[in-house]
């Protein structure tokens, strides 16, 4: 809008400062003056938390900027990431959030609250996926003490095709979205996979975005995972890849940085696939 208000702007003032020539060249001729189209230039793609305030707390309760941005996020050894999948697979690592409020501020190492947001890329066989997780570890122990109540990651029950449309670098190239399905109203509290999906295309190639929640905690979860999964041929993905692909996800939910509790102590999660 302000890139708009300036060109405007621009046209009022040249216009007042042609009048006075074009008004004394009209009293001798008629002078009809060309029709002026103002276009506005589309601005910078805003998240979905960004565009409606309505919604915007309960896309995105915490503090810090909770997107997927992987040309922002820093390319890391997969050993330091809180998600994986294989050896071959590139690892990015991205924003930490926290809780609302002063004491979630990115850098305040105070902060026992503290939530990561990696990534990790992959192409096992015919599959190209891109996963990543917001976690924070409830059983970390720091100086200032463990994480409150009111610490977790919170699930959005609004989350739906817009909110996929922009979960990743490949789900905002894709088209053709089709076949939303939720199945977390029921099980959310008592089991069951809480899985959201809907299927799209990224050129010709066929794929499938998912949302997974992580172990019930509290209010909300200890992780948030999303992940797409394309065929490299144009083949689509099947029920089979979906369940290869979660299975194989590695997500770490203990925090090494800070955290005076060390890795092997015991510690009671809930059922998590492949937590490390």
């Amino acid at each position: 809008m302000r890139a708009i208000s300036s060109y405007a702007t621009a046209v009022i003032v040249m216009a007042a400062m042609l009048a006075p020539g074009i008004g004394a060249y009209a009293q001798d001729s008629k002078l009809s003056l060309p029709d002026v189209a103002v276009m506005a230039l589309a601005g910078p793609f805003e998240p979905p938390y960004m565009r409606d305030p309505g919604k915007a707390y309960a896309r995105n309760p915490y503090f810090g900027r909770y997107r997927v941005e992987e040309d922002k996020f820093s390319e890391v050894p997969c050993t330091q990431t809180r998600i994986g999948f294989g050896p071959g697979g590139k690892c990015l690592q991205g924003y930490r959030l926290g809780p609302p409020g002063p004491s979630g501020a990115a850098g305040n190492n105070s902060n026992p609250c503290d939530m990561a947001l990696d990534v990790v890329i992959d192409t096992p066989g015919k599959l190209a996926i891109e996963a990543d997780i917001l976690v924070f570890d409830p059983y970390k122990v720091m100086p200032t003490g463990s994480p409150p109540r009111w610490c977790y990651i919170h699930g959005y029950t609004g989350y739906d095709q817009e909110d996929f449309l922009d979960m990743n670098q490949v789900t905002r190239r894709g088209t053709n979205w089709h076949n939303l399905v939720v199945n977390d109203s029921q099980n959310q509290w008592y089991g069951g996979d809480r899985l959201r999906s809907i299927q799209f295309s990224d050129g010709p190639h066929n794929c499938i975005a998912v949302r997974k929640p992580g172990p019930v905690w509290r209010g909300g979860y200890v992780y948030m995972m999303h992940a797409s999964i394309c065929h490299t041929d144009t083949a689509a993905v099947q029920a089979q890849d979906i369940a290869y692909v979660l299975a194989s996800l590695q997500t770490r939910i203990y925090d090494p940085s800070g955290n005076l509790r060390k890795a092997g102590d015991q510690t009671t999660y809930g059922s998590v696939t492949n937590s490390r």
